[in-house]
């Protein structure tokens, strides 16, 4: 099927064929026919990336009256990037049509898209829930007339706390409207606002593709936390050419990398939550002339962006969820170009790496740094490049007296060492003493020998190991305190992340048992709990004790690791070797002893 072939006006048609599309996506082929020639409620489901915004604004201009001045569709967005991309998609497409619309949304005056709202009369809004609400309550966005909802993102709505706000905008609209809604992912909530807002859904859901993509090359690196930046900066340095996005965790994480790489001379810039709307503007646009080939982001302030043409896609660790993985590496590769996406893994994360390419089904295969040697010869080729174009006109180039003199009783040899230090000595002078990235393969901690005999049997030391980190650079903690308490994961890194100022995501392989619990934190975090005066988590004091890094049984995939019900059995330290279980309530001893114990 084409473009040309589907059930839209000649203007919609002609527009379509001016911006070059041919072929419509999976999501596309299937939702614009049904949504351009019935009057049904409609739930697309299909990934980010796919070609959704397309799906429901033609079929949409193609169902406007453009003769009317009321509104007669409503757009709901998660952020205002979106918004602001969806009003310019609607402009690009009706281009032969006299449709009006407008975007709405927090972060710029409120009285400027109250004027543009009764000076416009837009047949379409598109808008943030919020901002929405607020228009509706204060009369000024009249939805009486209002023939489509269309909820795009729900599912990310509803990750942002939205979800009441769009009930109460639907409650709002007239029982004649028909919604239409489109989400990567169904969770309960949405499938509970399907069944209260929407009658008799036609529900289009486009098989989820693995990432086994041959466009999109997919590799990983593994660095400490610490190295990362210098890892990114070591990577681009090995690139030809480059123009894509760089994912971290964490706003301050975007920040300090997109200072970074300026102040090493890689035109970049960041986006997060603190931005301003101007802010979040002026960096889009200089992103999309290309004035800029990175951009680092967080998830959240990446919603909406989409940007085509981009060669690299860079995970500046693993993201919390395989779905996120999904939809950072999906924004490269697109349209039949080929796309990289790499991933920088910590070592104590390779195992989640292995879930990621479990659950997509994607080789995500290691790669090595370059080193600095391949880094200094890489930006030698660059500058070189830069005298073909002067070599194929070297007849028409001309010299100075000066010059000639100073350098024409010069031997060959001479004169390209002073050529090769003055062109390149500033550029790889930074790498003469880089240290080496790379982190040796971890081996388990094993305290048999190659007979199966525990070759610690005897030693009765209570004490800690010598060692104050785990392998993974992390330093590993008991607590006294389990889910027999009470204790969940949000509130035990809520109450930790709060005594020492750490995000809770940097606080990893924690092991919830019935009266107590492990976990891992960087060590320069883990010296400050140490010295945290009367610790309390769910008010009750609790103590932390530096203990021996174990192997995990069966690690989750969250940043913090998971809540597991299975009891591990501890090696007892007598000299038999007995088998001791602690089953008993251990919330109020000592854990001495486990210092030693494997888990």
């Amino acid at each position: 099927m084409t473009f040309q072939e589907l059930p839209l006006r000649e203007s919609l048609l002609k527009a379509i064929a001016e911006r070059g599309y041919v072929e419509p996506t999976d999501i596309q082929q299937q939702a614009i026919p049904a949504l351009a020639t019935t009057d049904t409620d409609f739930v697309g489901q299909a990934q980010t990336g796919t070609g959704k915004t397309a799906a429901f604004v033609l079929p949409l201009l193609h169902k406007i009256d453009p003769t009317s001045r009321d509104v007669q569709a409503l757009i709901l967005t998660p952020t205002r990037e979106l918004a602001n991309q969806i009003n310019d998609e609607i402009k690009k497409f009706s281009t032969y049509e006299k449709i009006k619309t407008i975007p709405v949304y927090g972060g710029v005056s409120l009285e400027g898209q109250v004027r543009g709202l009764r000076r416009d009369r837009p047949q379409i809004v598109v808008g943030t829930p919020g901002r929405v609400l607020d228009l509706i309550e204060r009369g000024v966005l009249i939805l009486d007339n209002a023939k489509f909802a269309v909820l795009d993102e729900a599912d990310e709505m509803l990750d942002m706390g939205f979800i009441d706000d769009v009930k109460s905008i639907l409650s709002n609209l007239g029982e004649s409207k028909k919604t239409w809604m489109f989400s990567a992912t169904m969770p309960a909530p949405i499938l509970n606002l399907i069944k209260t807002y929407l009658k008799d859904p036609l529900v289009v859901k486009v098989q989820k593709k693995t990432l086994s993509n041959e466009s999109i090359e997919q590799k990983h690196y593994v660095v400490r936390h610490s190295q990362m930046s210098e890892a990114v900066c070591r990577i681009l340095d090995s690139l030809d050419d480059y123009y894509g996005m760089i994912f971290c965790r964490t706003k301050i994480d975007t920040k300090s990398l997109a200072d970074e790489l300026n102040a090493r001379g890689y035109p970049s810039d960041s986006m997060h939550g603190d931005m301003s709307q101007q802010q979040r503007d002026i960096t889009m646009r200089n992103f999309k002339n290309k004035k800029i080939n990175m951009l680092v982001c967080t998830d959240v302030a990446a919603r909406g962006i989409d940007v085509d043409n981009l060669t690299h896609v860079i995970n500046f660790g693993l993201p919390q969820d395989i779905e996120s993985y999904v939809h950072r590496i999906g924004r490269t590769g697109r349209a039949g170009q080929t796309g990289v996406a790499i991933t920088l893994v910590e070592p104590s994360e390779r195992y989640r790496l292995r879930m990621v390419e479990n659950n997509t089904k994607a080789r995500i295969v290691q790669a090595i740094l370059p080193t600095p040697k391949d880094l200094k010869q890489v930006l030698v080729r660059k500058e070189l490049k830069k005298f073909d174009a002067l070599i194929e006109k070297l007849d028409k180039l001309e010299t100075d007296e000066v010059f000639v003199e100073k350098f024409e009783a010069m031997e060959k040899s001479d004169l390209l060492k002073v050529m090769y230090n003055h062109l390149f000595q500033s550029q790889i002078s930074r790498y003469d003493s880089a240290p080496s990235l790379e982190v040796a393969e971890q081996r388990r901690p094993d305290n048999r020998d190659t007979r199966g005999n525990d070759s610690n049997r005897g030693n009765t030391s209570t004490s800690a190991p010598q060692g104050r980190t785990s392998n993974n650079g992390n330093m590993r903690f008991f607590v006294n305190i389990g889910k027999d308490h009470g204790l969940t994961l949000k509130s035990l890194l809520g109450s930790i992340a709060g005594m020492v100022n750490v995000d809770e995501r940097m606080i990893r392989n924690v092991d919830m048992k019935e009266t107590f619990s492990f976990l891992e934190v960087p060590e320069n975090f883990g010296d400050a709990l140490l010295k945290v005066a009367g610790p309390t988590i769910n008010e009750r004091n609790v103590r932390f004790e530096l203990t021996r890094s174990a192997p995990m049984s069966r690690p989750s995939y969250g940043g913090g690791g998971g809540d597991r019900d299975r009891r591990p059995s501890f090696r007892g330290r007598s000299g038999n070797g007995g088998g001791s279980n602690f089953s008993g309530d251990r919330g109020d001893r000592a854990p001495s002893s486990e210092r030693s114990f494997r888990s």
